[in-house]
């Protein structure tokens, strides 16, 4: 054996001991990472299971908010996960002059407005901006219930998706907001 493999055989396990530290310490501080403890990477709402199963309850709800609820908190609807999604976020209609078989439903919570959007079958495509800023910065949009969304452009078939920042178009202007429910 020559003297130059000799050394690269002690420099090996010399690395070894430094990739146990690695792998201890992924182990005892990324347990949270591995799903072992701590908060959970992803909540139930972003799994494809609860969006299959809410998806289309959400976008039933949003498409059935009759007119005289806008300016009004909503009572919200109850999902799979047991949590009343929407309640208290005020209704703020639909914007003018979208393209046809594109459904947007704006809502303001704390106020901040969130675009929910979805497409008739058959519709065109749309285009999808990212976020210039804030807790969205760079993402176009997310699925409903906050799982992740990549496409740049929203198809008939991706179903439910949300913005919080919406084209300025879309944003109502002078709406009176209130915080009691809306006349019976």
């Amino acid at each position: 054996m020559s003297q130059g493999s000799g050394t690269k055989g002690v420099e090996r396990a010399n690395q070894r001991p430094c990739w146990a530290l690695v792998i201890l310490a992924l182990l005892v501080g990324g347990c949270g990472l591995l799903g072992r403890g701590g908060e959970p990477v992803m909540t139930e709402s972003m799994t494809p299971q609860w969006y299959a199963q809410n998806a289309v309850i959400l976008t039933d709800y949003l498409d059935t908010l009759p007119a005289s609820q806008i300016g009004h908190p909503l009572s919200g609807i109850l999902l799979s996960d047991g949590e009343h999604w929407l309640a208290g976020e005020v209704y703020l209609g639909s914007p003018a002059d979208l393209p046809e078989g594109v459904n947007v439903r704006l809502l303001s919570q704390d106020g901040e407005v969130t675009a929910y959007i979805w497409l008739d079958p058959g519709a065109a495509p749309l285009d999808l901006t990212p976020c210039e800023s804030g807790p969205q910065r760079g993402i176009r949009a997310r699925r409903a219930g906050g799982g992740a969304y990549t496409w740049r452009t929203l198809k008939p078939d991706h179903g439910l998706v949300y913005t919080i920042c919406p084209p300025a178009n879309w944003l109502p202007k002078n709406l009176p907001l209130t915080s009691a429910p809306p006349p019976a």
